[in-house]
């Protein structure tokens, strides 16, 4: 029996959409094994004519310009009617690309990006071939209208709160499963005693540990941030993951610190670190967030991305879980009342694991299979585009 293919399209704009495509392509194989075959794609790398392939590129500059400008343009196109327009005014120059991912040999597409929610299903209309589509939100509680078409087959919603607000840009109620924001499997796994865990990792097994990220692409004032906590005197040992900045990894490697700190570049061990940690310092990335409350860790926010992010610190600090700290003095005297007062860690601990979905990717999955295996392909008369219709009325009268 061949292997239903569900193709998982994502784009690197930010580290958050590759981790839960890859999260639950690995979930799919890990439940279904050769019943299934998951394949995670760069939609705008594979597909979109330049410059839209490389939008991912301009991200990171995007988001670190002065001011709120990503974030008013973030709020301005959060409306149904905004949001289809957009949509419809780059179509003429994204619709060869969406009919090629339309085209591939697949039994259902998951769109992990919003950018790929409208036009796909636009294609699929164009050429006849309706596929089972799936929609993916991969932000933690913020739903973008540019992820709400409501001819979606699913929405898969990470919390409660996503869930009305995908309801508010028009997706019915019943097309919407929440399930948690998919995280990396080895976050199912039952936490370990945080000595033990930094024993396995050659740390020090009773020193209180801090760790301190700026996401995939070490954004953020990472470095600054991590000279503040090293020579602040505190008695911690202090783990910075610096992502993919290379330039920061070596310059922090050359620090001669005073508290024992270990460097990391780009790594796949977080969910060890997570578990060797009694504070996470990060900004409010949702696959952080969500690692973190499945990890169990107190964290001390330092920044978001406005509009887009900010959700996810309300909802961190509602959940009891963590604070916003963005000025170096705040997180200092944060850090310090945390480090000292073990109830109050044991508190927040506490609080994370009731907010956690630690099996998110798994949920996910099971979704996605049961409406990849229950929603059967659909041809039909391709739609024509309007000029091309009238084309041939024209020459058949």
């Amino acid at each position: 029996m061949q292997p239903l293919r569900i193709m998982l399209l994502m784009a690197k704009t930010g580290g958050g959409h590759g981790a839960v495509a890859d999260a639950v392509a690995q979930a799919l194989e890990h439940v279904y094994g050769e019943a299934v075959e998951a394949s995670v794609v760069d939609g705008l790398r594979s597909f979109a004519p330049f410059p839209f392939s490389h939008i991912d590129s301009t991200y990171p500059w995007q988001v670190k310009l002065g001011g709120d400008g990503y974030g008013a343009a973030w709020r301005a196109l959060n409306d149904a009617g905004r949001a289809r327009l957009l949509m419809k005014s780059t179509w003429p120059l994204v619709r060869s690309a969406t009919l090629k991912i339309v085209e591939q040999p697949v039994d259902a597409i998951v769109s992990v990006h919003p950018l790929f929610v409208f036009p796909c299903l636009w294609a699929m209309h164009r050429t006849g071939r309706r596929l089972p589509f799936i929609t993916m939100v991969s932000d933690l509680v913020a739903v973008h209208a540019l992820w709400c078409n409501p001819e979606t087959d699913c929405l898969l919603a990470p919390t409660d709160i996503s869930r009305l607000q995908a309801i508010d840009h028009g997706i019915p109620a019943e097309k919407i499963q929440v399930t948690g924001l998919p995280i990396r499997l080895q976050f199912a796994e039952p936490n370990q005693p945080r000595p033990a865990a930094r024993a396995q990792l050659g740390l020090l097994p009773q020193q209180r540990t801090v760790l301190l990220m700026g996401g995939g692409d070490g954004m953020g004032n990472l470095g600054e941030l991590a000279r503040t906590v090293g020579f602040a005197g505190l008695d911690l040992q202090l783990l910075v993951v610096a992502g993919r900045n290379k330039k920061l990894e070596h310059q922090l490697k050359e620090i001669d610190w005073p508290a024992p700190t270990h460097i990391y570049g780009f790594t796949q061990d977080i969910p060890a670190l997570m578990n060797a940690a009694d504070v996470l310092i990060s900004k409010a990335g949702p696959t952080t967030v969500a690692e973190a409350l499945a990890r169990e860790l107190p964290t001390i926010l330092s920044g978001f991305i406005p509009s887009q992010e900010e959700e996810n610190v309300t909802y961190m600090v509602n959940a009891g879980a963590g604070v916003l700290a963005e000025q170096p003095d705040q997180i200092i005297a944060t850090l310090k009342a945390w480090l000292e007062d073990a109830d109050t860690l044991a508190q927040m601990s506490a609080a994370a694991r009731a907010a956690a979905y630690p099996r998110a990717a798994f949920d996910a999955a099971e979704a996605i299979y049961r409406v990849t295996r229950d929603t059967p392909l659909i041809i039909q008369k391709p739609r024509r585009e309007p000029l091309l219709a009238a084309l041939e009325r024209f020459l058949a009268a």
